[in-house]
């Protein structure tokens, strides 16, 4: 629920301390209950809506007419709205104490090797490699840092990515890791380079980092501002006519919202600010063609046929094949060529 509170804080949604219990909640409650779910966990998210009340932090503001010790359980009836604890509120408007707490929270729900471990392989990689980068971390590169007098503890208990970047990078230096990394076809470069990329996802701090550019753009005018701030996370009006123009998901047509991604086709740090608004220059993609699609894994021909990466291991196991095919749109064409070219290499035989 926090992890859902703190996304509608980033993109402006939540503004106020005030949380209300309504569809922008429930669907980024769900997005984050699909990632982390264990076991016979329920997407429900009126259950800690209400019982988050017994942490201390999380209030409710009982509707008019209501008593508080006349609510028992979730009702909307009876609950107007929550609210947190106002420190922690305003801590959670900072964007690099959101990255830090997204983090925290998620190593609270699941442990984060075996998080990491789902997350490798949803990227295409095999059981083998995912088990390989973990054990590089966890063993050598830990043994080594804390040799050296880098740090006093295993890199997989790092919850922070600007720690753990903060930590790792004097690890290149080392001649015992070149050596090491040489050796090993540079297995543990590799190794170090996607777990930190596994924390930054998490965090989502190339997100948060996006946003505070805008925020601080002396060149946009506060609507401006909101708009691009709401398509940079995935919400408002350019997912709004995403969902219009394409229905469900664009290569399988998967219909149910929760599950799809707004995503820009030409990324958003190579787009102009009209780019990054153009629904043209966006796809609804199921979670695991959207993140294939956005770390160059897998594009499209104009004519709408996927490619797929030579890198991306075991493409079968995400349900990408060679039989997919993009509804593409005459406007899409020329972002899907920019994607093509920028990762061309990839897609060389």
């Amino acid at each position: 629920m926090l992890l859902a509170v703190m996304d509608l804080i980033e993109c402006g949604v939540i503004h106020e301390n005030r949380i209300e219990f309504n569809q922008a909640l429930k669907q980024s409650f769900t997005l984050h209950f699909q990632r982390l779910r264990a076991g016979n966990d329920k997407d429900t998210p009126d259950n800690p809506f209400y019982h988050l009340t017994s942490d201390g932090f999380w209030h409710i503001k009982p509707v008019v007419g209501v008593e508080f010790g006349d609510i028992t359980g979730f009702s909307k009836r009876k609950i107007a709205y929550a609210y947190l604890d106002t420190e922690l509120f305003e801590l959670m408007k900072s964007s690099l104490v959101r990255s830090d707490l997204r983090l925290a929270l998620t190593q609270n729900l699941t442990r984060l090797p075996e998080l990491y471990l789902r997350w490798v392989m949803a990227l295409g990689k095999s059981d083998k490699t995912a088990k390989n980068y973990l054990g590089a971390v966890q063993g050598v590169l830990s043994d080594l840092a804390k040799r050296t007098q880098i740090t006093d503890s295993d890199l997989t208990q790092i919850g922070s990515f600007h720690e753990y970047k903060r930590i790792t990078t004097p690890l290149y230096e080392l001649n015992e890791f070149r050596e090491k990394d040489t050796r090993g076809k540079r297995m543990y470069s590799s190794a170090l380079k996607s777990y930190g990329e596994f924390l930054a996802d998490l965090g989502q701090v190339d997100v948060t980092t996006d946003v505070d550019d805008i925020l601080q753009s002396d060149d946009l005018t506060t609507t401006e501002k909101s708009m691009l701030v709401s398509a940079r996370v995935g919400q408002g009006q350019f997912r709004q006519r995403l969902f219009e123009q394409w229905d469900g998901c664009a290569v399988t047509g998967y219909m149910m919202p929760a599950m799809l991604v707004a995503s820009h086709i030409k990324p958003w740090r190579s787009s102009t600010n009209m780019e990054r608004l153009d629904p043209n220059n966006g796809l609804l993609l199921l979670a695991n063609l959207d993140k294939a699609f956005d770390r160059g894994f897998i594009s499209f021909e104009d004519n709408g046929q996927i490619i797929i990466s030579t890198q991306l291991e075991r493409p079968q196991v995400l349900g990408i094949s060679q039989h997919m095919r993009l509804s593409v749109r005459e406007q899409n064409i020329k972002y899907l060529q920019y994607h093509r070219e920028l990762y061309q290499e990839r897609f060389v035989v």
